[in-house]
């Protein structure tokens, strides 16, 4: 498990209050993609020509977050197939309080840029994603 930590800022708020549902889904992904970053992950998906492709998603709403409240996302991947070729993904969301204010949930599969079809990722990306904590090993 990787975490991001993050604020909530004034575009995540909606006429409620709180953080919005598509605010959710936004931090998530936002978060996501900069950790892929920050790990070099995406110079691994260039590399070798794949990339994670969502399936489907869903989010359970838990607990409240409010504007300048901190918040903490957690990500996790388990591979659901041999050689990691489908996973689900965890995105938990907690707010100021360490309280589970949100998950979003998905599922998906690495998929070959060229052929554009569903594939195993090399070992090389497998490692990576053990060696920085992203895979759950068990």
């Amino acid at each position: 498990m990787r975490t991001i930590s993050k604020v909530v800022t004034a575009e995540f708020i909606d006429y409620n209050q709180h953080v919005s549902e598509a605010a959710y889904y936004n931090i998530s992904i936002r978060s996501l993609q900069e950790l892929h970053e920050e790990l070099g992950l995406n110079s691994l998906f260039w590399k070798h020509g794949v990339a994670p492709i969502v399936f489907n998603s869903h989010i359970d709403f838990l607990r409240e977050m409010f504007m300048d409240e901190k918040m903490q996302i957690n990500v996790e991947f388990e591979s659901k197939s041999k050689n990691f070729r489908k996973w689900k993904r965890t995105l938990k969301i907690l707010n100021g309080r360490k309280e589970t204010a949100a998950m979003v949930v998905s599922e998906g599969a690495f998929f070959d840029l060229k052929k554009r079809k569903v594939c195993s990722p090399p070992t090389e990306i497998i490692d990576a994603f053990k060696n920085i904590g992203l895979l759950n090993r068990g």
